[in-house]
């Protein structure tokens, strides 16, 4: 039994949080693979493709470029056995995953504190504590905002994070 004496963790990265109001879709992850769950993708597109499926977002991604968050099922099958050992599940490639495209997720806020209906944005270029595909809370240099993009805007669904940078985004369509 775990007791929580001030805060209870805002979630695990990659949970949806509401389910009754989320949308998953099946995927399959396409090279490169994420190294974690609860990354922004997008689809994967060009000529080295072969066949369907998500990518995460890289340097210089637009905005338009966002398709979901790569969410966990559990249970699941990690894609090696370093979660016996570090409690971290990584996504297996020769799986189908669940790509949340509408509603709830538990995702990790990198840079910046997180306010509910803020927009989300997604670092861009590697800088100084800020590594691209990391989810911000706050406008600079190193990132692009997912509001207003093809997908529909994305927010943060409560304000702050965890000790270990854990929030909830709410992607609508």
């Amino acid at each position: 039994m775990v007791s929580y004496l001030y805060n209870s963790p805002s979630g695990v990265p990659g949970d949806v949080t509401r389910v009754d109001e989320s949308s998953i879709e099946p995927t399959m992850l396409v090279s490169p693979f994420p190294a974690n769950f609860g990354l922004p993708m997008k689809y994967a597109t060009g000529s080295n493709v072969t066949g369907e499926g998500v990518t995460p977002m890289t340097t210089s991604d637009p905005a338009s470029a966002f398709c979901g968050v790569l969410t966990r099922a559990v249970p699941g099958i990690s894609q090696s056995n370093t979660a016996e050992v570090t409690g971290t599940f990584q996504p297996n490639q020769s799986e189908v995953n669940g790509l949340c495209t509408r509603g709830y997720v538990a995702v990790v806020c990198a840079f910046g504190t997180p306010v509910r209906g803020a927009g989300v944005y997604v670092c861009t270029t590697a800088a100084a504590g800020h590594t691209v595909g990391a989810f911000e809370a706050g406008s600079n240099a190193y990132n692009t905002l997912l509001t207003a993009t093809v997908v529909g805007n994305v927010t943060w669904a409560s304000d702050g994070a965890d000790t270990s940078g854990n929030s909830e985004i709410r992607i609508a369509q």
